[in-house]
């Protein structure tokens, strides 16, 4: 479902047949070989889209591209815990991504890997549509844009899974199958991971110059969540100076951050508006689908881990605003969806953390705590927020990661993102344990589990190389 900025329900026009017809078809190449698919659909003319409405309809399909992110990386991260109760309760993929298994999903089916490919091929079927219609127009351009963004962030969040972080070694690392167009008779092998990143980033790039600065609805990126993907993207890269051009370039076209103390209001379950209504700071909205281990579900199991509780004041709004229970229960109440979703989108809360850590890191101590006093005093009560002041670049940088944490706790896989790229510096690197029926696991920094398998699925039709576990 469409939201605007006012919350409009969209009404879909005559074209919603077709998209669905053609989604329907591509749905079939995740569990039918090739050749078995083509003979199902001989003459796709008939279901195939053709004009820029049939192209922005499909597009619209929020259930397809905005609702079927994954916190699977959550999962293994952190910022919670089970108890053996619990865990006991929960299914065997979500189990295996607890302790970190060597086997990871439950029948060799990867919902995470099935779904990014799926807007994968439906962007490609978009894009090559595009270059068989001559409508040129601030709408061409606009659909086009959103076509190689959410290929550009599909990738993006496949390879924080299913690739290891990024480093040195990105030019002989394994990275993904790189589609770029909607032919299902090509095979593909997996490309590097630098040639991943740099896919990811060219579609970023493109897709900034063609979309507006401003869409009627949420689930629409705008051409600052394009700098944000590449702001993400290469901080992810440890490049941070281009990391923060593309932080400045996000907020200098959505500088907002929202008022935690007028805002948010406690009479709602979730205490912000469902799906990023009235929320300034959204630049894309998206939500995971339901990992209930991490959700904010109040009959959810997972625990909120003391150390993150405990790491916010009480005159911290987000301690009251994002979490819910006693010292010894404490669970996630929500966020930005305002539901039982994980926020999964993109926001200048995020964007503000990037530009503050890179600043730090460049030994620009002051536009760092700028960045990072003006979230802050954002989050606490009323004249209860002092400034933090220092000069010291190693304390600056820790506190801004430490915040980094606070803020963007069950967001996508930001913390999962996080462990894996703080990993390959020592002085930030952290041993994840946890104990289970009086068995203890643990993941060790950069230990090769924090790259997940591919499918067994994916493995047995396209033949492509499995990741070393």
């Amino acid at each position: 479902m469409l939201i605007s900025k006012e919350m409009k329900v969209n009404n879909l026009n005559k074209h919603l047949t077709i998209k669905i017809l053609f989604i329907f078809c591509l749905f079939t190449i995740d569990c039918k070989k090739q050749n078995d698919w083509l003979d199902i659909k001989n003459d796709k003319r008939a279901v195939v889209p053709t004009t820029l409405s049939d192209f922005q309809a499909m597009l619209d399909n929020t259930g397809i591209f905005n609702e079927k992110y994954s916190t699977a990386g959550l999962v293994g991260a952190d910022n919670y815990y089970l108890t053996d109760n619990s865990y006991k309760t929960y299914d065997e993929t979500t189990r295996n991504l607890y302790i970190w298994n060597n086997t990871i999903w439950e029948g060799g089916i990867s919902t995470e890997w099935n779904n990014y490919f799926t807007v994968i091929q439906l962007a490609n079927v978009i894009l090559d549509g595009l270059k068989k219609n001559n409508t040129l127009s601030a709408d061409y351009n606009n659909i086009k844009g959103q076509a190689l963004f959410h290929r550009a962030i599909s990738y993006y969040n496949l390879s924080q899974l299913f690739c290891k972080p990024y480093s040195k070694t990105a030019e002989t690392d394994l990275g993904l199958p790189i589609r770029l167009n909607s032919d299902v008779n090509e095979t593909f092998k997996r490309a590097s991971l630098d040639a991943t990143y740099q896919q990811i980033i060219n579609d970023a790039l493109e897709a900034s110059k063609l979309l507006p600065t401003s869409q009627s609805y949420l689930q629409r990126p705008i051409n600052a969540a394009a700098f944000a993907l590449l702001a993400k993207t290469y901080l992810n890269m440890s490049n941070y100076n281009l990391a923060k051009n593309f932080a400045d370039k996000t907020l200098n076209i959505r500088p907002d951050l929202l008022d935690y103390n007028t805002i948010v209001s406690t009479s709602l379950t979730y205490r912000f508006s469902e799906f990023g209504k009235a929320n300034s700071e959204i630049l894309f909205y998206a939500q995971a689908l339901i990992y209930p281990v991490v959700s904010p579900l109040t009959s959810a199991q997972g625990l909120v881990s003391n150390d993150l509780y405990q790491s916010y004041e009480d005159a911290d709004l987000r301690k009251q605003l994002f979490y819910f229970g006693n010292d010894l229960n404490i669970k996630f109440r929500g966020a930005y969806s305002g539901n039982r979703r994980n926020f999964a989108g993109l926001a200048t809360n995020e964007i503000y953390l990037i530009r503050a850590e890179c600043n730090a890191r460049e030994g620009n101590i002051a536009n760092a705590l700028s960045d990072l006093n003006m979230l802050l005093i954002n989050r606490y009560k009323t004249n209860n927020f002092t400034k933090v002041n220092s000069d010291n670049q190693e304390e600056v940088l820790k506190f801004i990661l430490k915040e980094r944490r606070k803020e963007l706790p069950f967001v996508s896989n930001i913390r999962w993102e996080d462990l894996r790229r703080l990993n390959q510096e020592t002085r930030f690197q952290k041993v994840l344990s946890r104990t289970i029926n009086g068995i203890t696991y643990s993941l060790s920094p950069n230990d090769k589990r924090y790259t997940l398998p591919i499918p067994l699925q994916e493995i047995q039709l396209s033949g492509i190389q499995q990741n070393d576990r």
